[in-house]
């Protein structure tokens, strides 16, 4: 067996020479190329032990007459505990290999050669193993990451088809779009996004546009020098040149007042900023993807959005669905939501009913609502059998109150200023009154005249 090796810039080019003839080893001199590390070994357990500390994925089986069958064995509980490890073989009777082998050949090994060995060729196809080995390891990392992805968003088709263009759209520089209710993993997908493009490495930085007073955003974005306002005093990096070789993430967007929405414009089509209180222009390399849960180009039509910043973020458009149109995910995010949040040393499970009654339910929170419920339920269980009760929401609902509920969601999504306009003059600009009208609550009505700009 070889020596330990160290950390060197060929480590991940070791190859396993498996061989239970003791003249029937190779060595690193053995080759006129010196690309590979050739670590012997001669026993199953050694060859376990260099697979797994030298990182192998490409090796070697020297096969003798007499030892052929045993040889065969250790090749095969190899590659059952190793699958990513390709194997050649190298016979040192070449008139028996083809007709010893020939039952096995194409199951263990992807090429053979005999003695004396032809250094060449050798050194070429283990190049073609090492190269098939980097890829099946490759796709390997893709397929775990579209199954993690697959607990996060769910499986369903029209999630698949979301995550599908994710992957297409993360390569590219552009600016994307996100759209859907609020709660559906607008955040989720612009992170997925960022850890799939090349700028990974860089910052990730997000700014809840609708969180932040409009008299703050400014300086939240572009920054600000010392002494540029009262209470300015020291400087601050904007949001915006923190994402320096990343990306931003604009959530919210349909919420930044008209007065900033030129900045940002000004930004997108420059790349440049200037610090509230500077005047030293700053060059910025940043994606930017924006996320909203309105309807902007309703926000176009209705003045509260500027039409020349509508179409310069709307180059990429991704809409999130709603939890109650894909049910078929709600299970899956619900087992992945008590699995992360389940103490250790616990154990939970879902009732059938629970589990009936998270299909039925309108979820008007959608997937953040499932999680605060699952929270919740986890520490409302006394049994560690999650019931109805312990997620807090309303059984045995009717499908006509589950539809009303589906639509009330839908209807405040929908809409617009003409239709608070017109609730306000049927019912004298009684504010209750037309409140109930449109099925809203008092609060949400008074969101809607500051969103449409509506003056009592």
């Amino acid at each position: 067996m070889g020596k330990k090796h160290n950390s060197t810039a060929h480590m991940e080019r070791n190859v396993l020479v498996l061989s239970f003839t003791e003249d029937m080893c190779l060595t690193d001199q053995s080759s006129s190329y010196h690309t590979w590390r050739f670590v012997n070994a001669d026993t199953l357990e050694s060859a376990t032990t260099i697979v797994e500390q030298y990182n192998c994925c490409v090796a070697i089986a020297v096969i003798d007459p007499v030892r052929q069958a045993c040889l065969l064995k250790a090749v095969e509980k190899l590659s059952a505990q190793f699958n990513n490890l390709l194997w050649l073989a190298i016979s040192a009777d070449s008139s028996s290999l083809a007709g010893n082998l020939s039952y096995c050949f194409t199951d263990y090994f992807m090429d053979y050669h005999h003695l004396p060995i032809d250094w060449q060729r050798l050194d070429h196809s283990l190049g073609h193993l090492y190269g098939m080995a980097q890829m099946r390891l490759l796709a390997q990392k893709e397929q775990a990451a579209t199954r993690s992805n697959a607990l996060v968003f769910g499986e369903s088709r029209i999630m698949r088809d979301v995550i599908q263009t994710i992957q297409k759209v993360a390569n590219t520089d552009e600016t994307v779009l996100i759209g859907g209710e609020t709660g559906t993993g607008k955040g989720l997908c612009a992170q997925y996004i960022h850890s799939l493009s090349p700028r990974s490495s860089g910052p990730f930085v997000t700014v809840n546009c609708g969180a932040l007073p409009p008299t703050l955003i400014h300086s939240e974005l572009f920054g600000h020098e010392k002494g540029a306002f009262t209470g300015a005093e020291r400087q601050y990096i904007g949001k915006i040149e923190r994402a320096h070789g990343g990306t931003l993430f604009l959530d919210e967007i349909g919420d930044l007042p008209l007065e900033l929405q030129i900045n940002l414009l000004h930004f997108l089509e420059e790349r440049l900023i200037e610090r509230v209180g500077g005047h030293k222009t700053i060059e910025v390399d940043c994606r930017v993807i924006f996320a909203t849960h309105v309807d902007l180009e309703n926000a176009v039509n209705q003045g509260t959005f500027r039409e020349d910043l509508y179409y310069r973020i709307n180059i990429i458009q991704l809409e999130i669905p709603s939890l109650r149109n894909r049910r078929q995910d709600i299970p899956v995010l619900a087992n992945d939501f008590l699995d992360k949040f389940t103490p250790q040393n616990q154990n939970f499970a879902f009732s059938s009913t629970t589990v009936d009654l998270m299909l039925r339910y309108g979820w008007p929170g959608n997937v953040r609502e499932l999680k605060n419920r699952i929270q919740r339920a986890i520490i409302m269980s006394d049994t560690g059998i999650i019931n109805e009760s312990d997620l807090g929401i309303k059984a045995g609902f009717t499908d006509s109150e589950e539809g009303r509920m589906i639509d009330l969601v839908q209807r405040r999504n929908d809409i617009d200023a003409q239709s608070v306009l017109d609730a306000m003059e049927q019912n004298n600009h009684n504010v209750s009154a037309a409140a109930r009208d449109l099925n809203i609550s008092r609060t949400t009505f008074y969101r809607l005249l500051k969103k449409c700009n509506i003056k009592l």
